[in-house]
């Protein structure tokens, strides 16, 4: 059997075998798609020219405000592509916001794909007028197709609604190419948050059985504003994880009696952290990352970290939504006091490191590529370093048929908050800390091949509903 440090390198092998194949690979001539419910594809996203004429804020403020919501994790629905093509409407946070409630739901069709409902609700202004309008998916469309084609649908659906406001002299229906529609400046509209997005989080769960009892809290508090100079992520995290178990036990004065002892196991982390970056140009982006926090798991009373990081993407970051090629370095200080002591005797110490992160993302009618290759090391000592690679790879190879591969695998060198003691055959098997390794991984290859009629768009939901005992009887694509 391979070791999962043979099996890392043979994905970093794969890795820079995708870097220098997949660029061809989109560059190809794709067959046709067999019949569709909709228009042709969309093409490439027009770019402003030089010339370009840029609107007055008085004209941008009276943009049509829209707010997308996407019911049930709708595929393809990616909203900063639609901000990033759509840039003649305001995409707002909240539907009370909204002149326009974009809300989309899909349904199994009957040829394996999908049937996507827009519905275009009009509210204040616009309320009272409604419109529908219907995208049907083949089984085996890639990502980038459904996107495009819920964005040629969201251009098609807001016509009427855009050819109300101030802006639609400016606009203008027609497959011609050449036309640069505006983009919006979030700063040419009044915003009271002064671009500052805030949300709190908080989550409980209890599962239990005649032996067994679980109970997990957990809360989430962050912040953060985004312009086209500044990243800016403020957030913390606390959870509480408790699991019960009922053990029996023989009685010491009566070994015919067992007795029921109840063994509780707790894991408690808090996290605090903020992110701070900065455009330099295009390709480049300067920042820290600061945090700090506790892990009962990690043996970790106290952990401060402050990192200084540095990115480049190969691509320009205008084309973020389709592909990124970034490779991010950051170093930095590390403060820890442990609960016990180490392996390595500390009971607190301050330690340098830094990281090297590649990553390979790409969204193309091909298929979608998400790799990352990460390397750290503590400087005081170049042996205890951490390397892992991990990806997911989707690849639409023809009509029908489909591969896709995921997995990551890592060499562990860098468990220095491990504690000495030996821990009891209890911490082990409930995982109460982390145990020491020197490797991890895992792994999943599929491969799919759809044939039969792409026709058929009929929705029939009927015996959609079976319960848990009943999924067997699951409809065909599910």
């Amino acid at each position: 059997m391979r070791s999962p440090w043979c099996a890392a390198r043979s994905m970093a092998a794969a890795f820079v075998f995708l870097l220098l194949t997949v660029p061809a690979l989109a560059a190809q001539p794709r067959g046709e798609r067999g019949a569709r419910s909709g228009a042709p594809e969309a093409g490439a996203p027009a770019s402003a020219g030089a010339g370009a004429t840029v609107l007055p804020d008085s004209l941008l403020q009276s943009s049509l405000r829209v707010f997308l919501d996407c019911q049930g994790g709708v595929r393809g629905c990616d909203r900063q592509f639609f901000v990033q093509e759509m840039g003649f409407v305001n995409w707002v946070r909240d539907r009370f916001d909204s002149d326009v409630h974009l809300l989309l739901t899909s349904l199994n069709a009957g040829n394996g794909g999908r049937q996507i409902t827009v519905n275009f609700l009009g509210q204040k202004g616009y309320a009272g007028k409604m419109d529908t309008l219907v995208v049907s998916t083949l089984p085996n469309d890639a990502d980038d197709v459904v996107r495009r084609e819920l964005l040629r649908t969201f251009q098609l659906g807001l016509a009427p609604y855009v050819a109300r406001t101030p802006i639609a002299s400016r606009l203008r229906l027609t497959l011609a190419n050449g036309f640069v529609a505006p983009t919006i400046n979030p700063r040419a509209v009044k915003d009271r948050w002064n671009l500052w997005l805030y949300r709190v989080d908080g989550n409980v769960n209890a599962s239990g059985e005649q032996l067994v009892r679980t109970t997990n809290l957990s809360s989430t508090l962050s912040a953060a504003r985004t312009t086209d100079k500044w990243k800016i992520n403020v957030g913390a995290t606390g959870s509480y994880n408790e699991r019960d178990f009922k053990v029996f036990q023989t009685n010491r004065t009566n070994p015919a009696l067992r007795d029921t002892v109840s063994v509780v196991v707790l894991q408690r982390a808090a996290n605090a952290n903020a992110l701070f970056g900065r455009t330099i140009n295009a390709h480049w982006t300067a920042g820290v990352k600061i945090a700090g926090g506790f892990s009962e798991v990690l043996n970790q009373k106290l952990s401060v970290r402050v990192s200084p990081a540095i990115e480049y993407n190969y691509f320009p970051w205008s084309e973020a939504t389709r592909r990124q090629l970034t490779a991010l370095y950051y170093v930095g200080p590390n403060y820890y006091q442990y609960y016990g002591r180490t392996v390595f005797d500390e009971v607190e110490e301050t330690r340098f490191n830094h990281t090297l992160l590649l990553a390979l993302t790409q969204r193309q009618k091909w298929g979608n590529t998400n790799l990352t290759l990460e390397g750290s090391q503590y400087l005081h000592d170049p042996n205890r370093n951490h390397v892992t690679l991990s990806g997911f790879v989707d690849l639409r190879l023809g009509r029908g048929f489909s591969l896709n591969f995921r997995g990551s695998a890592s060499r562990v060198r860098d468990q220095i908050y491990i504690a000495a003691n030996a821990q009891s055959e209890r911490d082990i098997l409930t995982q109460r800390q982390q145990l020491q390794t020197n490797f991890r991984y895992n792994m999943n290859v599929g491969i799919g091949y759809t044939f039969g009629s792409i026709y058929n768009t009929v929705v029939n939901q009927r015996f959609g509903n079976l319960g848990e005992l009943g999924r067997r009887f699951g409809s065909f694509g599910n």
